[in-house]
């Protein structure tokens, strides 16, 4: 057998697919995320299962859709059920385990979360810079008062969202993802040479928002001169009859301030890089990177101005649902190489449990292992799914769904919360938002930005009944656990 590998898991919150240099955005600075893909393999048609951020990582840590573990909501009082999480299954394997930042698979008001039987031996939870700030035992303040830090001297409260963004001053290295990555590179070179593999999962918060990374980076992000977000007048349209229904921040025609939020959010990207870079220098220092996987990914994106919106919600559009995934181990898998086939995050852990011999027969994702050894060119996936199932409750008495004459679209009165649904063939993506008439449909081949909705189209209604009958399969197919038969009978 062969030795089993350390595991690296770098995950970001509400980073998009094109925010690295290395896949195509030729404006920002990601050194060390191009690193990682000249170093392994970068899967460039990856999705996440929900655009918010608990329903994703309970997801993404069992390798599962997240309506069939009952995990669909932010701040929900119940843990993900019908599922062991990744960590633990590697713990049962002889790993030591750990976590650093963020794990966000329930409510984690008042900075702290219940927690199920994740398997994290090694646990400092911090959900995030600006969450809670003055509540006891938080690990982050606590880290800058060793530094000699008071956090009221590098944040700023924003009392009309009751939060704290940093100042604008506030240095690089005092921030959130610092913190993290110090913790992360105590348990490497603690766990370096003790004779057993181990799993380290690091979440940030950044580039999360609010935008609030430091002027240097936002001036020199505005000095570059960013492509303005996608945006035409009909997103106003098809904001005015989702509105009511999935809270979101209202859509809005481009102006400074959204061009701002973009240069912020660059900056912010710029910053996990170079601090995720400073972990896997210790990799390096230490002489175990060849004897260590890393996974980079982000739990969703973020819509940063395109059609008008920003932050996140039931929506299905690239920005917030298509996110980066990088896999590397040199000597390994494959180096310097790119996947364009459809990939969910619910691949990943089927993938670090063929990679360990872990039997895994409970997992709704497929194994990257044979594309990232150059074993198979393909997956055999045919399909990415997005759920958004009771996520966010709507407001019902929201007037401004008229559409010109139109009148306000009736509710069905007993559902409660949003549901919605995204289902992606690779070309066709079919965005159904059950409870209204209404949906999208889009050719990404000619349409990438999004921008023709064909779901009313005569020339495209046999595909949306072909795409509408393949989404309803896998709805079924993934609702809930097959049981276990014991007999005929």
């Amino acid at each position: 057998m062969k030795k089993l590998p350390n595991i690296l898991w770098l995950t970001t919150d509400q980073q998009r697919s094109d925010t690295i240099h290395a896949l195509g955005n030729a404006y920002i600075d990601t050194p060390n995320l191009d690193r990682l893909c000249r170093e392994g393999v970068a899967f460039t048609r990856a999705y996440c299962q929900n655009p918010i951020c608990t329903p994703s990582r309970a997801s993404f840590l069992c390798g599962k859709y997240p309506s069939s573990i009952n995990a669909n909501i932010n701040g929900a009082d119940n843990l993900p059920e019908h599922c062991t999480l990744i960590p633990r299954r590697l713990k049962d394997l002889g790993y030591d385990t750990g976590l650093v930042g963020k794990l966000h698979i329930t409510s984690a008001w008042d900075n702290r979360e219940d927690r199920m039987d994740d398997g994290y031996d090694y646990f400092k939870l911090n959900l995030g810079s600006g969450h809670h700030l003055n509540r006891e035992n938080n690990p982050y303040v606590e880290w800058l008062q060793e530094q000699g830090v008071d956090w009221h001297d590098i944040f700023t409260k924003d009392d009309k969202h009751d939060y704290w963004w940093y100042r604008e001053d506030a240095p690089i290295d005092l921030r959130q993802t610092a913190f993290l990555a110090d913790r992360a590179v105590q348990f490497i070179q603690a766990h370096a040479d003790a004779g057993r593999p181990w799993m380290l999962s690091v979440n940030c918060f950044d580039p999360h928002p609010p935008y609030d990374a430091p002027k240097p980076l936002v001036d020199k992000y505005l000095a570059r001169n960013l492509p303005d977000p996608v945006f035409s007048e009909g997103d106003l349209d098809a904001d005015r009859r989702l509105r009511a229904f999935f809270h979101q921040s209202d859509a809005r025609p481009i102006d400074d301030a959204l061009r701002r939020n973009k240069a912020s959010y660059y900056g912010m990207v710029e910053i996990v890089d170079r601090h995720y870079g400073r972990i896997i220098d210790a990799l390096d220092r230490l002489g175990i990177r060849e004897d260590t996987i890393i996974v980079f990914n982000s739990d969703h994106g973020e819509m940063l101005g395109d059609h008008g919106l920003t932050h996140k919600g039931c929506r299905f559009y690239e920005g917030l649902v298509h996110i980066p995934l990088i896999i590397s181990m040199p000597g390994r898998i494959r180096q310097n190489a790119r996947h364009e086939g459809i990939t969910e995050l619910t691949d990943i852990v089927p993938t670090l449990a063929e990679l360990c011999g872990i039997p895994l027969t409970d997992t709704h994702g497929h194994s990257l292992l044979p594309v990232l050894e150059g074993r198979a060119e393909t997956t055999g996936r045919t399909f990415a799914r997005t759920e958004y199932y009771a996520t966010l409750e709507e407001d019902r008495t929201y007037d401004a769904l008229r559409s010109g004459d139109q009148a306000p679209i009736d509710f069905p009165q007993d559902w409660t919360g949003s549901y919605a649904c995204m289902y992606f063939d690779g070309r066709y993506k079919l965005n159904v938002f059950h409870g209204i008439e209404y949906g999208q449909l889009f050719d990404l081949q000619a349409d990438p930005a999004e921008q023709h909705n064909l779901w009313d189209d005569p020339a495209s209604q046999a595909l949306k009944m072909h795409l509408l009958l393949a989404s309803f399969d896998v709805s079924v197919r993934y609702t809930r656990p097959v049981q276990t038969r014991r007999g005929r009978y």
